[in-house]
């Protein structure tokens, strides 16, 4: 994490008209006293805690390394090959391909996390295929509910053997850059759980799953006439 004091140190040296590195490499804006500069006891970068549903399943994995494949294989080829997933208790069969679903949700990236591996092979480059492998391990070890210091360190080792692979992203062409902030995240989520505990403390995802439930009862208490404004009310 970063510190508080060396961010303001930055902040300061750069109102003074200095030009340092740290300040592009840190990506600060020309802010120069943030909120949090003066609360008392307060580390501002411990707020950012892990959240599986929004920085993983659908961040990392739906909107990155999905959309990656996606580019390489062709979404025609990707659907088709969910589509013709041989059917096993357990996992769900996406028999209309992943481009019918109209909602997604937690459970259907994680549902797709299942057979992923297994969509990939042989239709990507070994190493596209070795980037999915570590991207789905990190997933995994951060989900699990009881750590221990190998589990932290395998949480580490596979970040960093996508770090060691992800080039083959850029010499493939399908992505630009890896200046992605739930990317950058990932790599707090060692010190976090050591700190705070397991992710499942600080997954959104159940918040999320009560607002289905809360948002239908109150749309039937409802008249249905302006539903939306009576809703907030």
């Amino acid at each position: 994490m970063r510190d508080p004091q060396l961010i303001k140190e930055v902040l300061e040296k750069r109102k003074n008209g200095q030009h340092l590195a740290e300040f592009e490499e840190y990506g600060l804006c020309t802010i120069y006293n943030p909120f949090w500069a003066d609360l008392p006891h307060t580390d501002i970068f411990l707020t950012f805690m892990p959240d599986l549903l929004h920085q993983l399943h659908k961040g990392i994995f739906k909107d990155h390394l999905v959309k990656w494949c996606l580019d390489i294989i062709g979404e025609e080829e990707l659907d088709a090959q969910f589509k013709v997933m041989p059917r096993y208790p357990g996992l769900q069969h996406f028999k209309k391909g992943i481009y019918m679903v109209k909602q997604w949700m937690g459970t259907e990236h994680k549902e797709m996390q299942h057979v992923f591996l297994g969509i990939l092979a042989g239709a990507v480059p070994s190493q596209v295929l070795l980037v999915a492998h570590t991207i789905l391990d990190f997933s995994y070890y951060a989900q699990l509910q009881i750590h221990t210091t190998e589990s932290l360190d395998c949480l580490n080792n596979t970040l960093s053997v996508f770090h060691a692979n992800k080039n083959i992203l850029l010499e493939l062409e399908v992505c630009e850059h890896f200046n992605i902030p739930k990317l950058h995240q990932l790599s707090h989520y060692v010190q976090s759980i050591s700190l705070f505990g397991t992710t499942d403390g600080f997954n959104t995802e159940l918040l999320e799953q009560l607002h289905i439930d809360f948002v239908k009862e109150a749309y039937h208490a409802s008249n249905k006439c302006d539903y939306e404004e009576k809703m907030a009310q």
